[in-house]
């Protein structure tokens, strides 16, 4: 019980482990991307920034900020990606886990 109490304050990890970007060959298609970024941005929003875990967030980070999401042709893409990015900069605020040329 003591180990499961400890768990429960340590730092919450991501749960989430879906692709958001597809392979040459294998692309994601847009449904299961808007439902990806869905299910990912509710889950990001039950995270407070000071019991997130910043080790789990970072390849999904990584892979919010890919040319493929953020260029994509589908407007709805886009905004939920935009969305999740803009959760990303609250929970490692105050470091962003982009370098500022991605930023721009």
């Amino acid at each position: 019980q003591e180990q499961a109490h400890e768990e429960q304050h340590g730092p919450k990890k991501l749960r989430f482990k879906q692709s958001l970007v597809g392979r040459p060959g294998r692309q994601v298609s847009v449904g299961d991307l808007l439902t990806r970024l869905k299910a990912l941005l509710d889950e990001l929003r039950t995270m407070d920034q000071d019991e997130a875990h910043r080790d789990s967030l970072m390849p999904v980070a990584q892979e919010l900020a890919h040319q493929s999401l953020l260029q994509h042709k589908d407007n709805g893409v886009r905004a939920w990606a935009v969305c999740c990015i803009v959760d990303m900069l609250k929970l490692f605020a105050p470091d962003a886990p982009y370098p500022a040329s991605k930023l721009k």
